[in-house]
């Protein structure tokens, strides 16, 4: 059936026309008033960050003119993709709300929420930055963790966008059907919680927990949480047995449920991938051993690749491979090829990803509207506009946060590192001449046999891990001649001298501030915080919502970088996150008990809002470049998990005492 233009674009009587000199200072002061916000909010942690590298951990920015470039891409991004969503995503599913169930009934919204939950999953920003995480990951440490990130990212994304497929459906189905807020969240949480416990004493399933909690709270981002809440209004609207007006309650299950259904395929391909292990023992030619590998890997190709790049990093020997892989020789060092983010590919990929990110979720919104429910698009033309201006924002976005947000907290990260860790200076070289067998010693460690080598220091020889790739040899008519090993000597970490408890508390103190910054940039809080305002009747400000939530945000990012600190002062296993989420949801949950049904609705769905697409790359890069010189792999994530369960307490504790301060006033007028 095809559907006339006048019908999806209806002509409009009356409107006003305005000449070009006219229009020109509306659309400039139109455009200040959507910038303006997303300005001073990008600007802000983006010169914390600047200023934190350079005055107090002494390192100068790299590539200022291209971050400088991206930072304001990201800016104008912000600013179009927030417009889009206002002008055409929301509409859109607000009108599904509205119209759908009466068409398609309970069985036909279901069908239609899962489509939008993962068409909406697929287009969030932060959940892309966790699939670019996996080449930091060594296959040996994490294998599971390892494939999730690398060949199963389309599993991984599949995982989550199913999960918020479901939790769309309940929450319609909780509007629709009257069902309270809080049975859910006691039901769901702590079967999460028990599960992530009974997890973390698998050696195979451990890293996998904290990669699991942190996507649920990418999961719910700029795309997902507007199109979730305009789904929600919408059905309200329609006569919803819900008392809640707002939609909110629907971002809370948005961010557990992505949590189990990655927590599912886990243990589903668990019996499939070896047990964590040294390099040597992961490349084995062992027969099981060996399958497992390959799996990992997804070839034999690909695991040839992966123990070349660990000759070349030290992990594995020549000796060793050729053991594993005899007759294959290809000892050359990988190359790394130069990245931009201006090249023609990269804008090329950026564009792809704007595209199919709104593209799929605006058709299937536009064809719900116009084929099932029979119904024409309420200002369609606003809304194809919107549309545009949200591919254009996703776009600029993406650049943005690719060479500007993420580089600046990448480089953060690893000068956070230069505090305590020793550095190395290509011009304090010491070149060892002579070298032969006899020159290594053998230490026994955890993982097993280690080389050392001794090399001169100040106070007389030291032994130094042996790194193969920095031995060089002299040929002459094929024979080895001679044999150079180089060192380079290390400097000091820049604040050595306070002690590594002062540093890590210097460290916590610095990414507290972190995330306390990036939060006013999330753009979805902010909407939030006025919904919260207008449903407390101004009781409960926007600006303390923020506030609070960027508190908890801090302070949960402090606890998360301590748990990866810290994990480097303790064995092989360290402090597991089940360890923290545990007590800190179960202080939540308490406190949920004696708070609002809307008031917990309101604190559970900041959690989950305020890790969005600003603050989630900051977490993950930053604490990446911190979290690979940690004993565990997956060191990076569970900051996200940290930050996101502590805005829950700050916010319900805060509206425990606002509501206790109410009552208590309230009787003092009565009995007066």
């Amino acid at each position: 059936m095809r559907i006339p233009a006048p019908f999806l674009f209806p002509r409009r009587e009356g409107l006003i026309k305005l000449s070009f000199r006219e229009t020109v200072p509306l659309l400039k002061s139109y455009a200040y008033s959507k910038v303006q916000p997303q300005f001073k909010a990008v600007l802000m942690v983006s010169i914390f960050l600047i200023l934190t590298q350079h005055f107090i951990l002494g390192v100068s920015l790299e590539n200022a003119i291209s971050v400088g470039i991206c930072v304001g891409a990201a800016i104008l991004g912000l600013s179009f993709f927030l417009e889009g969503l206002f002008l055409g995503v929301m509409p859109l599913g607000e009108q599904c709300g509205m119209r759908l169930p009466a068409k398609i009934g309970v069985i036909g919204v279901a069908v239609f929420s899962i489509i939008v939950g993962i068409t909406a999953t697929l287009a969030e920003p932060a959940v892309v930055v966790l699939q670019h995480q996996g080449s930091v990951i060594p296959a040996w440490n994490a294998p599971l963790l390892y494939l999730l990130l690398n060949r199963g990212t389309s599993w991984l994304v599949a995982a989550i966008a199913i999960g918020v497929g479901l939790s769309v459906v309940l929450g319609v189905y909780r509007f629709l059907f009257g069902w309270g807020f809080k049975p859910p969240v006691f039901i769901i949480i702590p079967i999460l919680l028990v599960v992530s416990s009974i997890f973390d004493r698998n050696s195979i399933l451990r890293p996998v927990v904290n990669l699991a909690w942190d996507t649920g709270g990418a999961a719910t981002g700029a795309v997902t949480v507007p199109i979730i809440l305009a789904l929600g209004l919408g059905v309200v609207k329609t006569g919803g047995k819900s008392s809640n007006s707002s939609g909110l309650g629907l971002v809370t299950l948005a961010s557990a449920l992505p949590v189990a259904s990655v927590l599912f395929l886990a243990f589903l391909i668990s019996p499939k991938v070896p047990m964590p292990s040294d390099a040597a023992s992961f490349f084995s030619g062992e027969e099981g051993q060996r399958a497992k590998a390959v799996y990992v890997a997804g070839s034999e190709e690909n695991l040839v690749r992966i123990a070349n790049a660990a000759v070349h990093s030290g992990d594995i020997s020549r000796e060793e491979f050729n053991m594993n892989f005899p007759g294959i020789t290809n000892y050359e060092r990988p190359v790394l090829g130069n990245y931009s983010v201006f090249s023609s590919s990269s804008i090329w990929g950026f564009f792809k990803i704007a595209m199919m990110a709104v593209v799929p979720l605006a058709l299937a919104l536009i064809i719900a509207i116009t084929v099932i429910a029979r119904d024409r698009i309420l200002n369609a033309d606003i809304v194809v506009l919107g549309i545009v201006f949200a591919a254009i924002g996703m776009f600029l976005l993406n650049i943005g946060m690719e060479g500007g947000i993420t580089a600046i907290s990448s480089q953060t990260g690893s000068s956070l590192k230069q505090a305590y860790r020793e550095t190395y200076l290509t011009e304090r070289t010491i070149v060892l001449k002579g070298f032969d067998e006899n020159s290594l010693v053998t230490v026994p460690s955890e993982h097993g046999p280690q080389a050392y080598i001794y090399i001169p220091g100040e106070d007389g020889p030291v032994l130094e891990r042996f790194i193969p790739s920095q031995l060089s040899s002299i040929y002459l008519d094929d024979e080895i001649v001679e044999q150079t090993y180089s060192h380079i000597l290390p400097e000091k970490g820049r604040f050595s001298r306070i002690g590594n408890m002062g540093i890590y508390l210097l460290i916590l103190l610095i990414v507290f501030f972190l995330g306390f910054f990036a939060i006013f940039a999330e753009p979805a809080l902010a909407v939030t915080a006025v919904t919260v305002e207008e449903l407390t009747t101004g009781i409960f400000k926007r600006n303390k919502l923020i506030l609070l939530a960027a508190i908890g945000v801090g302070g949960g990012m402090a606890l998360g970088f301590g748990r990866v600190l810290f994990s480097n002062l303790l064995p092989a296993g360290g402090i597991h996150l089940s360890w923290i989420l545990v007590p800190c949801y179960g202080i939540a949950l308490i406190l949920t008990i004696f708070a609002p049904e809307d008031f917990s609705a309101i604190a559970w769905d900041t959690a989950g809002i305020a890790t969005g697409p600003i603050a989630v790359p900051i977490m993950i890069t930053t604490a990446l470049g911190l979290g690979e010189d940690s004993l565990r792999a997956d060191g990076a994530f569970g900051i996200v998990a940290t930050s996101s369960v502590f805005p829950i307490i700050a916010i319900l504790v805060s509206g425990i005492i606002d509501k206790v301060k109410s009552e208590r006033a309230l009787r003092s007028t009565n009995e007066n």
